[in-house]
């Protein structure tokens, strides 16, 4: 009996279930716990969880992740319990085996869990509530703060129009996103679904629907809330394309076109980057020119007149 109760003691990592994959770069730990408790990734040090007080015997813990398998850990004065956390780096080199590994219970949104979180925390502030109603000011955004301070905010999460895009009767997580997620940005962004559709040519992360291999969905310090800015994210799959020779040997500037460091010779204030000649979604030619043009001459000349 003593040898049961010290195995119940140990504490019990609510979230991230198992499985849990993420592309995020830290995570949240909630566990149940006896008394204060720590949380660590690795073999890195360990760092102490909020618990105690309002939180009753629930810890909540913040640790960061490296890309691949992260096993976590959560001690507390009995023991330590231990849960695996993928994380999936889309604008990085690619971890074998992680993508295709399959999401499993990732989030607190669960029904045991959330039975749980309700002794302190309102776990139904956006049921019932139209899509366009905004969330600011409740339960969820003071749990998810750190998605709604992005310096650049995608529109519906600066709103608080969260359920725009996560579904509050998902199951078995609540609030999930539906797939393809491209579907979920198209309700909004029917310019880009309309060029996808009509356009020769698609860039492959866009015709895969993967639209958050280079945007994040709640915001960034970019422009157009992309992961990276624009040269640094291109160039994380165009890998050939990162010594800046490109395209032209022998043109005027040197051995070869200016890739970046060099103002928008069309857009004022605007840095000179692959999109300036390339179009990230789609266009009429196999190398995705802009401007819809289908001769390389016809794309040069949008810049250089003679």
């Amino acid at each position: 009996m003593n040898l049961l109760l010290a195995i119940l003691a140990v504490p019990v990592i609510l979230a991230p279930g198992p499985g849990a994959q993420t592309t995020r770069e830290s995570v949240r730990v909630y566990a149940e716990v006896s008394g204060p408790a720590t949380v660590s990734v690795g073999d890195k040090p360990r760092k102490p969880c909020a618990a105690g007080e309002k939180r009753e015997s629930i810890a909540h813990c913040s640790i960061e992740l490296e890309p691949g398998d992260n096993t976590v850990s959560v001690t507390d004065g009995t023991g330590t319990a231990e849960v695996h956390v993928a994380r999936y780096v889309t604008t990085g080199p690619q971890v074998p085996g992680v993508d295709t590994a399959g999401f499993g219970q990732g989030t607190l949104h669960r029904k045991d869990v959330e039975t749980r979180c309700a002794r302190c925390h309102s776990m139904d502030d956006a049921q019932g509530k139209p899509a366009e109603q905004t969330l600011l000011g409740t339960q969820c955004v003071t749990c998810h703060a750190d998605l709604v301070s992005r310096p650049k905010q995608h529109g519906p999460v600066g709103q608080g129009a969260c359920l725009m895009c996560h579904e509050a009767s998902s199951a078995p997580q609540r609030y999930a996103v539906a797939w393809p997620i491209q579907e979920t940005c198209f309700k909004c962004h029917e310019d880009i679904k309309n060029a996808m559709w009509k356009k020769a040519y698609r860039h492959g992360p866009a015709a895969a629907g993967r639209c958050t291999t280079c945007h994040d969905p709640h915001g960034s310090p970019n422009v157009f809330w992309l992961k990276k800015p624009v040269w640094e994210l291109c160039t994380n799959c165009h890998t050939e394309k990162a010594t800046d020779r490109h395209v032209v040997v022998g043109f005027v500037y040197g051995d070869s076109h200016p890739t970046r460091n060099r103002p928008h010779p069309r857009k004022p204030g605007v840095e000179f980057a692959c999109s300036a000649c390339h179009n990230p979604h789609a266009a009429q030619a196999r190398f995705l020119w802009q401007f819809d043009v289908t001769v390389r001459e016809d794309l040069c000349r949008t810049c250089h007149a003679k």
